[in-house]
């Protein structure tokens, strides 16, 4: 999240409006509010909220229909719900990950000040986690290369025979796991008989 956090605020009632824009900006967000959350369909996408605080019972498009778009098409983006009716709380429970908390009506400037702290402090995280670049395990063969070519640089000498049982070892441990112990099984997905896998399984000390 760089620069200053971008908090928006719906709802119908204005002076719900006004006392929050100036508890949440007091707080240094940079606010904006709607009155309707139909203008808010229209400018999430462009305009990139950090956090929405809405109301759930608004003409018009309400609060559940906002919810259930975002959580189609923005599920990491914390919204906090405002409403005076309790028996809505259960039913914001079907709009998560997006539903990031209940705030009821009347509510402590205190507490929704500190809510919208900490979906700020979820959506850095989240926003973070998603720029992490991603690694890239090697395959079983490049770690084979690796350890091949460190034995080289290293001068030694008999490579095959260093490392040849060692990957033996994980091989038949590997085969027979995967057919949960059942040696002729085990040798028909390796291309072995019976009897070569008998042989190995003594000379690796794994019978």
């Amino acid at each position: 999240m760089s620069g200053q956090p971008s908090v928006w605020i719906v709802d119908d009632d204005a002076s719900i409006r006004w006392v929050l824009e100036k508890a949440l900006s007091g707080a240094g967000w940079r606010t904006t509010v709607f009155d309707n959350a139909s203008d808010v369909l229209r400018q999430v996408h462009s305009g990139n909220p950090d956090v929405i605080i809405t109301d759930i019972r608004m003409p018009g498009t309400d609060g559940l229909e906002l919810l259930r778009y975002l959580n189609d098409r923005t599920p990491s983006l914390p919204v906090i719900v405002m409403t005076a009716h309790p028996d809505l709380k259960d039913a914001l429970s079907a709009y998560r990950p997006v539903a990031f908390e209940y705030l009821a009506k009347p509510f402590d400037l205190d507490k929704a000040v500190d809510l919208v702290r900490r979906a700020l402090e979820k959506q850095s995280k989240t926003r973070s986690l998603d720029a992490a670049p991603s690694v890239e395990h090697p395959s079983w063969e490049q770690q084979l290369e690796n350890v091949v070519q460190r034995r080289l640089g290293q001068g030694k000498i008999g490579i095959l025979d260093e490392i040849g049982p060692q990957f033996e070892r994980v091989l038949l441990q590997t085969a027979l796991s995967f057919t949960h112990g059942r040696k002729q099984e085990a040798a028909r997905r390796l291309g072995w008989g019976r009897n070569t896998l008998t042989r190995k399984l003594k000379e690796l000390q794994l019978d």
